[in-house]
């Protein structure tokens, strides 16, 4: 990283001041796709939701076999979940966290109080060449309107041989007005992202779908989203979407998908979320 302030349990940024839970290299929520009050909606559904854990367990997964010591960053890092499972995994580790919600950076420093977090854009992250041993993302890519300099930070800060795990939404043909409210540039076709990958100069390692075995339903309530409330705006569309985080919860049934889909012999090429791993070609 660039030379910063020391760290003793948040950052010091002045001579006897109080530490500051992250450093801000960009100005916030209006630079997002995203917002405080998302943050605060989403905060609790996604600690538990299985598709959330889904997630999380597919890229700790691909982050294993590092290097003692490893430098780990999480981009798009939140209230800090997949953070908290890194530091139980790599106990460690330099876990590295950024965002640009000053909400989910002060939750993510009260779960995970060793992790630096820095308030950044992805698409100019304040971090040296070739500094990070792995970058790992869930759900932040459809955020960004340029998703192909986000791949080309990662690139250069990767070091040669490093990986980066990142799952973002599949399915254009999905996009509603959920979608719409919570920022998204994009679903992602099969293949997209590992295409943007490559012209980042990046290998394509893994290139597979989550949740296959419950799409056609996700795609069939998406169909009805669409047609019904595609037209939803202002105050009406905000209700919506609260009534829908509100009405989120974890699924037996979901979780069941979940041990049977590993059971499969072949990946299907359809699903709710995209997993893909890169690798920074080198030694």
């Amino acid at each position: 990283m660039n030379l910063v302030p020391p760290y003793d349990g948040g950052w010091a940024v002045a001579d006897g001041g109080s530490p500051v839970p992250y450093l801000a290299y960009a100005g916030g929520t209006e630079e997002a796709n995203w917002s405080e009050e998302l943050e605060r909606l989403h905060s609790e559904s996604s600690r538990t939701h299985f598709l959330d854990v889904w997630t999380r367990t597919a890229i700790l997964e691909q982050t294993r076999g590092l290097r003692e010591r490893a430098t780990i960053v999480d981009l798009g890092c939140s209230t800090g979940h997949l953070l908290h499972d890194l530091r139980f995994v790599h106990p460690d580790a330099t876990l590295v966290g950024v965002d640009l919600v000053a909400s989910g950076l002060r939750n993510a420093h009260a779960l995970v109080p060793t992790a630096l977090l820095i308030q950044a854009d992805v698409c100019g992250l304040p971090l040296s060449d070739e500094s990070v041993d792995a970058v790992v993302s869930a759900n932040l890519l459809e955020h960004v309107r340029d998703d192909r300099r986000a791949l080309l930070e990662i690139h250069r800060v990767l070091r040669p041989g490093a990986r980066a795990a990142i799952v973002v939404p599949a399915g254009p043909g999905t996009y509603d007005y959920y979608d719409r409210f919570l920022g998204h540039e994009r679903r992602y076709a099969r293949g997209e992202l590992a295409g943007k990958a490559r012209d980042a100069g990046l290998e394509v390692v893994v290139d597979k779908h989550l949740a296959s075995l419950i799409y056609p339903a996700f795609w069939l309530v998406k169909q009805r989203n669409r047609r019904r409330y595609g037209d939803l705006e202002g105050e009406r569309l905000e209700q919506r979407v609260a009534a829908d985080i509100a009405g989120t919860s974890d699924s037996r049934l979901g979780r069941i998908s979940w041990r049977l889909e590993k059971l499969l012999p072949l990946q299907l090429p359809f699903g709710i979320r995209n997993l893909v791993v890169l690798r920074r070609m080198g030694q």
